[in-house]
């Protein structure tokens, strides 16, 4: 069996290829497809809500199934795991590509999210195993270096294939990252925790799980659409129910999904907490900023890609900077410098307006909420790794990319509803003094859950109608700030928890797995 001593650098730079292009395919797909959304909208008659479900379904999918995906991952074999989600990614990219209805684009989207589910768990613990103890904080940092490229890459590429091509295009970009991902694969080493082999999986705790959130989900996006009444009212107790249910079960099953005592762990519960909080906060970026550049400041989503460059030069320039910082600093002081530069980021969002100049405007927002996100990321993956012995590394990178989905999830859905609830009543108020008849007033209020796409109502005249667009314009604009507002206050709470994270120094070296 190879271990750390004999593993060569071939073994390392195929076990990095595979979680690069692997995992990079989960989270390109969901920011590629956040510069498509407005075509989707139009192609597909979609409202926002729609447009959440696209999202979210995906994101349930695949944070519920992470848990249960690091944990097959080590009863099975990571590697032969990953290239199962391989094949289940790729397929389902294919279906959303061909996709003729919208409902069929959100079933193949959580089709997509299972086969995540199975990818991102199994590429860094393949290279969490497969990596000498010493030598973990410079992969994460070329992770963290080239993961961004792939990823970021998202936006500009799918916005050329948008404006060019079509929006089904972007899901055809997965297809070639999965086949490197798949030869990479087959020079790696098969490992896994033979002591899972003995227990049992906690299926009932992922079903408890699903519903809970599901639960949670539906109520959050289509409580605004249909009203707060008691069904809506009854999906959110109900997924309230299901996560105490969930955690019920955990406390007794002889083999769950989730082990309540490991957050005993300081270190374990302090990251998983941070996860939750600054996840929810930079969710907030990239779903509704892509709505305000196309829909109300009239970008193109090639447009719109290119301004989200300044983030991916600030992700791809810092990643392996960091990872030796980490190796010789530790990781929280980093976490601390990121989080506090991440808040300041929220707070330049709040700035820009309607037909701003963007390098006076959007781009020193997005420069500074870069620069925090290169300082957060690899350090907050370092210590979520390190958390656990490496024989526990499934489940400590299955949980925490989990508990990020179920974060970006939640921003999604409750973001939205704010978002939506502030842009109705700011363009109540911007158009009361507006001379609108009353049954053209009804129609326009009753469509703001289109948001920035909101059209004036027809057969108004001409320059009313105009009136009412610059209207609906500022109205996202307002609506716009107070979230970002609200990113802010959260950053403070998670500067709050980084704070209070052991100051452990380095990644921790747990004893390592050795493979098969």
């Amino acid at each position: 069996m190879p271990t750390f001593q004999n593993n060569s650098r071939l073994t390392e730079l195929a076990a990095l290829l595979v979680t690069i292009f692997g995992t990079g395919m989960v989270y390109l797909d969901q920011s590629a497809i956040n510069v498509a959304l407005p075509h989707i909208q139009t192609a597909l008659d979609a409202d926002v809500g729609g447009l959440q479900w696209l999202i979210d379904i995906y994101i349930l999918v695949l944070a519920v199934l992470l848990l249960i995906g690091g944990a097959l991952g080590d009863r099975y074999g990571r590697v032969r795991l990953f290239r199962l989600g391989l094949i289940i990614f790729a397929l389902a990219s294919i279906a959303c590509g061909l996709a003729n209805s919208l409902g069929v684009l959100i079933a193949a989207r959580a089709v997509q999210g299972l086969g995540g589910a199975l990818l991102v768990p199994g590429g860094l613990a393949i290279v969490n195993a497969t990596t000498a103890p010493e030598r973990r904080g410079q992969m994460l940092g070329w992770w963290g270096t080239f993961t961004p490229l792939v990823v970021l890459s998202g936006p500009l590429v799918g916005g050329w294939l948008v404006d060019n091509v079509s929006w089904r295009a972007i899901f055809f970009l997965n297809l070639p990252l999965g086949l490197v991902a798949l030869i990479a694969s087959y020079y790696v080493p098969e490992s896994r925790n033979e002591q899972s082999v003995k227990t049992q999986l906690d299926w009932p705790g992922v079903m408890a799980l699903m519903i809970g959130l599901g639960g949670l989900l539906f109520g959050l996006i289509e409580g605004p659409a249909v009203g707060w009444n008691g069904g809506i009212i009854a999906a959110l107790t109900g997924g309230v129910i299901g996560l105490l249910v969930f955690v019920w079960i955990e406390s007794r099953s002889p083999a769950p999904l989730l082990p309540l005592p490991l957050f005993r762990n300081r270190a374990f519960a302090g990251i998983n907490l941070l996860s939750l909080v600054h996840y929810f906060a930079l969710s907030g970026i990239f779903f509704f900023l892509t709505l305000n550049l196309q829909q109300v400041q009239g970008y193109t989503a090639f447009q719109s890609g290119l301004a989200y460059l300044p983030i991916n030069i600030a992700l791809i320039s810092m990643g392996r900077p960091i990872g030796k910082l980490i190796d010789r600093l530790g990781a929280v002081p980093l976490m601390i410098a990121g989080v506090a530069v991440t808040g300041l980021g929220f707070l330049l969002f709040t700035l820009p307006g309607f037909s701003d100049n963007y390098w006076t405007s959007f781009f020193p927002a997005l420069a500074v909420y870069g620069i925090g996100l290169g300082l957060t990321i690899v350090p907050l993956t370092a210590v979520a790794m390190g958390s656990l012995p490496s024989n526990l590394s499934g489940i400590a990178s299955g949980f925490n990319n989990a508990i990020t989905r179920v974060s970006q999830m939640l921003a999604v859905a409750l973001l939205g509803a704010i978002l939506v609830s502030s842009f109705r009543a700011s363009l109540t108020q911007r158009t009361a003094t507006i001379p609108l008849p009353d049954p053209a007033r009804a129609e326009l209020l009753a469509s703001v859950r289109d948001l920035g796409a909101t059209r004036p109502p027809e057969g108004i005249a001409a320059e009313t109608a105009q009136t009412v667009e610059a209207a609906i314009r500022l109205s996202f604009v307002d609506a716009f700030r107070q979230m970002m507002l609200i990113c802010a206050g959260l950053t403070v709470v998670s500067l709050i928890i980084t704070l209070s994270l052991p100051r452990a120094g380095r990644v921790q070296q747990a004893a390592p797995v050795e493979a098969t």
